[in-house]
């Protein structure tokens, strides 16, 4: 829904011949990617274990790892499909094709390698998937910093959203083992009560943190529908 909105807006500017507002638009939807899809990322790779226990309690002991690395990829997945979008709102969706190709050739080259490895084994396919987004990822940059006069900014697009997940992470993480003193994790019962309660606060500190470290502006919820009203909602600035 994100990238439906954000291809029109680009294209409007670019037809308008208003080349810098087409940029900060990028940037911006660039920055709004990060900032919903880091804060998922990273809630999985922090609550990996209580939620595959708790969910799939009878999975094999290599699941909360599995998760945890897919967890991290899921960030690029969605980062991907956003600077896609981008490129597509530019008129060079082609250049989109070199890197999904890339991205195959390394995933199927580290696959390859690191599943054959026994002390790695199934791990192999995971990182395999990392590996793969971060390279469409970084190439996908790079053609859209070739597409505009200035590139986006790692500050605005990386920084801010990575140090309010830096936060909710701790925190998160901070309160789920925190219950391990008075509750007694043997109990899935136990187990998830606690991993719902560190999900609520993530939710809560991870808004805050956004908000002030302006992760998300006002001007940015503009590009999401209804955003106006979450952002009266929220006092955003």
């Amino acid at each position: 829904p994100l990238t439906v909105s954000i291809v029109p807006a680009i294209s409007a500017k670019l037809v308008m011949n208003a080349r810098g507002e087409a940029g900060k638009i990028s940037e911006d939807s660039l920055r709004i990617a990060m900032a919903i899809a880091l804060p998922m990322g990273v809630g999985l790779a922090v609550l990996c274990e209580p939620i595959m226990n708790v969910i799939y309690p009878n999975a094999h002991e290599s699941g909360p790892l599995l998760l945890c690395l897919l967890g991290v990829a899921s960030v690029f997945v969605c980062f991907s499909l956003m600077s896609t979008a981008v490129l597509q709102a530019t008129g060079k969706e082609r250049l989109t094709l070199y890197s999904i190709v890339a991205g195959g050739l390394v995933k199927i080259t580290v696959n390859w390698f690191l599943v054959g490895i026994p002390e790695l084994n199934i791990y192999g396919a995971p990182i395999g998937t990392l590996c793969c987004y971060v390279t469409m990822c970084v190439l996908n940059l790079i053609f859209i910093a070739r597409s505009f006069e200035k590139s986006p900014s790692a500050k605005e697009v990386f920084v801010r959203p990575g140090a309010a997940c830096l936060i909710m992470g701790a925190v998160t993480y901070a309160v789920y083992y925190a219950g391990s003193l008075v509750l007694d994790y043997d109990s899935k019962l136990y187990m998830a009560a606690a991993m719902c309660v560190a999900m609520l606060v993530a939710v809560v500190v991870y808004a805050v943190a956004a908000i002030k470290l302006r992760a998300i502006t006002a001007e940015d919820m503009k590009l999401i529908p209804k955003g106006e009203k979450i952002a009266k909602l929220l006092h955003m600035r």
